[in-house]
């Protein structure tokens, strides 16, 4: 991998899964945890959302992009370019990978990757580097420094391999295209980088996000992508061999569409739902790192009902807590040590049927956010109405974002509602940053998307984006990054919301 930005020299040390200094947004749902929760976040409060927050830019990127195909724009600050240091985010549609200058709105450059199969299922998949993490007091006073390392010739480049160059070194940008290919580009440029390697055995042209700890790449592949079975994938980037496992669903789908959620050992996190031949249908399966052996499963008791949404993976008072979909239309919470308990049916802390889960669409999703308090929150996106739940922000016949707070109840650990929002159509996963809440709804084919910003604590709504937006979104997910919010419509237009940048 490419070695860390100047700017993370300047940062404190953030541990993997745990966000990322200065605006970092590098995978789908911010972290490999999926957390969607911005931490670096200092200009977006619930006061400055509340008096000046706005639309800031918009840019059409190319053709409508492929039918029920997931996007949303990666973050990456401070690269340095032929242009002097730029704010980047990365956005793809079906053939091409689009790089913006993220503060002005303006395209800094392209790739198109012609494809070969006759339709793709999706968009191409996008994957920043990680930014590195710098340990500040690693290296005793006195001690001498390391040697600088040596930029890697073109020739003996690979696809994640170490650039070298120090904290000036190339910054790469992975891309999974329709054929099955993982290639690599040049952040600053969108050079190829190295030669691209196979990464899935047949062209899915997969709609789902990917993933990525300890540098290998994770992936999901739904059945119905040119008929090939369902699978989880993962390719190991340690070692020229490029080791590429699967853990195979067959006709058994995948909730979610930004991968596996993946926890600080390593484990891969995903959810399954409805099939005929799975070994763990309707379940929450956690699978070893690399190879994707099964360890562990939950599935709720009681009649099986198609699980919604994909897994969360956070702290709360010291353990490591998985948030997953329960049965018909309710929130679990796991403990990533033991899923299900013994009989993998008992999960930690479970919430009472919300909505009825088989009328419910495929993109819901979980948050998870700690407030200055320490108190830990989740967060969901429901498609449909939900039973009375307190806290209310007025009805919600369509759909909404709802509130927990984990707390201690009676010895146990338990889901205590808060807040429903207004009403959304077609709400995207909420995403957070600094006690503010970001709800997307989606609109549909009469009526516009509309971004709001809630009070994290109340729901309460804080800004709404009015008629700025032109088009609706589909499958569309939000990114933050300083000050800024971002997020892509229907009609392949990236829109950027948020604190105007003083100049």
């Amino acid at each position: 991998m490419a070695v860390g930005l100047l700017s993370a020299l300047l940062a404190p040390g953030v541990a993997q899964g745990q966000g990322s200094p200065h605006g970092f947004w590098p995978v789908a749902d911010s972290t490999p945890a999926h957390n969607r929760w911005q931490r670096a976040e200092t200009g977006i409060t619930t006061k400055s959302v509340a008096t000046g927050f706005k639309f800031l830019w918009k840019i059409k990127l190319g053709g409508a992009p492929a039918d029920s195909s997931f996007s949303e724009p990666l973050l990456f600050p401070d690269l340095i370019t032929g242009r002097g240091f730029k704010d980047l985010a990365f956005v793809a549609d079906a053939h091409t990978l689009y790089a913006v200058d993220s503060e002005l709105g303006q395209m800094v450059w392209q790739k198109d990757f012609p494809s070969s199969a006759k339709k793709a299922c999706g968009n191409l998949q996008v994957l920043a580097e990680p930014p590195q993490v710098i340990h500040f007091g690693a290296r005793k006073p006195g001690a001498p420094r390391p040697p600088p390392e040596t930029p890697v010739a073109p020739t003996a480049r690979r696809v994640g391999s170490s650039a070298g160059g120090g904290s000036y070194g190339l910054k790469g940008v992975y891309v999974l295209t329709s054929d099955g290919y993982l290639h690599e580009q040049i952040m600053a440029t969108g050079l190829d980088y190295a030669p691209a390697v196979k990464f899935l055995p047949e062209a899915k042209g997969s709609s789902f996000a990917l993933n990525i700890n300890d540098e290998v790449v994770y992936t999901l592949a739904e059945s119905g992508c040119h008929n090939e079975p369902g699978a989880v994938w993962s390719i190991d980037l340690n070692t020229p061999a490029y080791t590429v496992n699967s853990y195979q669903t067959k006709k058994e789908s995948l909730a979610g569409l930004t991968g596996p959620a993946i926890g600080a050992d390593g484990t891969v996190y995903v959810v399954t739902g409805n099939g005929p031949d799975g070994e763990h249908p309707n379940s929450v399966v956690a699978l070893t790192a690399k190879d994707l052996k099964v360890k562990d499963w939950y599935t709720p008791s009681g009649a099986a009902k198609t699980l919604h949404a994909g897994p969360v993976v956070f702290t709360y008072k010291g353990k490591e807590v998985v948030a997953a979909p329960g049965k018909d239309g309710g929130i679990v919470l796991l403990d990533s040590h033991s899923l299900g308990g013994a009989d993998h049916h008992t999960p930690l802390a479970d919430s009472w049927v919300m909505s009825k889960a088989a009328k419910r669409g495929d993109w819901e999703g979980l948050a998870t956010w700690q407030d200055k308090a320490g108190v830990c929150w989740v967060f969901a996106s429901i498609d449909g109405p939900v039973a009375k739940f307190p806290g209310n922000n007025g009805p919600a016949p369509h759909g909404s974002i709802i509130a927990f707070k984990v707390e201690e109840q009676d010895g146990h650990t338990a889901l205590a509602p808060v807040w429903i929002s207004r009403d959304l159509v077609d709400p995207a996963p909420p995403a957070i940053a600094n006690g503010v809440v970001f709800a997307l709804d989606g609109g549909n084919a009469s009526t516009h998307a509309t971004l709001y910003a809630l009070d994290a604590a109340t729901g309460k709504q804080l800004y709404s984006s009015g008629d700025a937006i032109e088009s609706d979104t589909h499958l569309a997910g939000i990114s933050i990054g300083d000050g800024h919010v971002f997020f892509t419509t229907h009609d392949n237009t990236l829109y950027s919301f948020g604190i105007p940048l003083e100049h």
